[in-house]
């Protein structure tokens, strides 16, 4: 009876381990040779929820390491400063790079442009075996045919935006910089031949949906860069693709802690003067805060992400995520009051910037956030004589339900709910996948919440 329980104990998993796969061994023996220490509970596997992820075989405890990096062993500003030859196309060129195109660059940009710089050298690179245990595609929104893009909801479209404008900006700069590079470097040619936005893409969304946080302040003084490519950088560059890691799934419900672990006093080492050498005994740990059972998924916390942020940047819905919300822009608001009759007043307009009361306005299964009673109640009371806004805006009358001030802007979430529901019917018509399938769930969520309003 034992023996038949587990046989069919077995046969009811919802995932199947691919340590043995071809590309996961090598990957498993590439890291073990990089130095990298990992829980030996860990294995991975493809579940069938999730996709690839990390199993654990033994019960895991609050507070054990999850796996722990040498720093050389992950992709991070230092891999790319002390890479001569990635550096050298911008530095051997008819262009003055550093002048022309300063602060023009996302260090994510940068980052993935290193990466197509790695790829094309494929196994010859360090980084090939990594390289190739990537996936060849993700399942985020920007990938959606133009012929679908139209039907998706406006909060999609406006992200998906914001995306192609920054690729497709940096991809001309790097476009450029590459045909005008002098450098006879064999690998800086094989990128200027290979390089395309489709290689590109393929590269933005690797280091979008893969990297982690990484703040390397304590160990490289990034204060001297006027003669370094990090000139050409407008943020920061506390970012990191960590192999083995990367592969670790999101949880909302999961705690964990990375560290910078030293192993000796470091001085601030200036980005002038980085090799291998100074790094070997620095390594990257992140340790779980989370109870895991056997034979089940490890997961870590990418941060308190809504749907919207879940599905454009890593390419997954998280269902019954606690954090969504319709979002109203403030436009939106006072182009309905006026079609109602309700036209804002010039005081009104005032008090409402005054008070940052045209921002954050969304309504979530709880109801109106703060900001969108807020804004309300100066609809209804500002001009009445018996009321003191000011004063009802900071006190607990804010949190109640007013049917009221929920009426108001009814008929604007009735409207709202016919076009998604639009929308939605017309997306039934189209072949499903993955990408599609996680806009939909976004657009439903945004039904549910929006339809719940209307029932209170």
């Amino acid at each position: 009876m034992g023996r038949r329980y587990r046989k069919k104990r077995r046969n009811n998993r919802t995932f199947r381990t691919c340590d043995e796969d071809k590309d996961i061994v090598y990957l498993n023996s590439w890291l073990s040779k990089q130095g990298m220490r990992r829980n030996d509970k860990l294995r991975l596997a493809i579940f069938n929820d999730t996709g690839r992820g990390v199993l654990t075989k033994r019960k895991i405890l609050a507070g054990e390491e999850l796996m722990n990096l040498p720093l050389n062993s992950t992709i991070n500003v230092t891999t790319i400063l002390m890479d001569i030859q990635f550096c050298n196309i911008f530095l051997e060129n008819t262009k003055s790079c550093l002048q022309e195109y300063k602060q023009k660059l996302s260090f994510q940009s940068l980052m993935a442009f290193y990466l197509t710089f790695l790829k094309v050298q494929n196994l010859e690179s360090k980084w090939g075996v990594y390289l190739g245990s990537l996936p060849s595609n993700y399942t985020v929104p920007y990938f959606l045919p133009n012929e679908v893009l139209c039907n998706i909801h406006d909060d999609i479209s406006a992200v998906i935006s914001k995306q192609k404008h920054v690729v497709n900006t940096s991809y001309h700069i790097f476009d450029e910089i590459l045909k005008s590079n002098i450098c006879r470097n064999y690998n800086v040619k094989q990128l200027r031949d290979s390089f395309t936005m489709s290689l590109y893409e393929w590269a933005y969304f690797t280091v979008n949906t893969r990297c982690v946080y990484m703040d390397l302040t304590k160990v490289i003084d990034l204060k001297n860069i006027e003669k370094s490519i990090l000139s050409l950088i407008c943020d920061n560059t506390k970012i990191s693709l960590c192999p083995y890691l990367d592969m670790i799934n999101h949880s909302p419900s999961a705690k964990n802690e990375t560290k910078l672990m030293l192993s000796r006093d470091f001085n601030l080492v200036n980005v002038s003067n980085l090799n291998q050498d100074i790094f070997s005994d620095v390594r990257f740990s992140i340790y779980t805060k989370n109870n895991f059972d056997p034979y089940t998924q490890v997961f870590i916390c990418y941060g308190d992400s809504h749907n919207l942020k879940l599905i454009t940047e890593y390419g997954f819905f998280l269902p019954n995520n606690d954090l969504d919300y319709y979002l109203f822009t403030f436009e939106d608001i006072e182009e309905f009051l006026k079609s109602i009759g309700r036209r804002l007043s010039q005081d009104q307009i005032s008090f409402i910037y005054s008070h940052g009361l045209n921002r954050n306005l969304y309504i979530d299964m709880k109801g109106l956030s703060y900001n969108l009673y807020g804004l309300l109640m100066v609809v209804k009371y500002y001009y009445n004589q018996t009321m003191d806004v000011s004063r009802l805006l900071y006190s607990a009358a804010i949190c109640s339900n007013n049917k009221d001030l929920n009426s108001i802007v009814a008929p604007l979430v009735s409207e709202k709910l016919r076009k998604i529901k639009e929308k939605l019917s017309k997306l039934n018509c189209v072949e499903n996948s993955a990408i599609l399938d996680n806009c939909i769930a976004l657009m439903c969520q945004y039904v549910k919440i929006l339809e719940n309003f209307n029932k209170c």
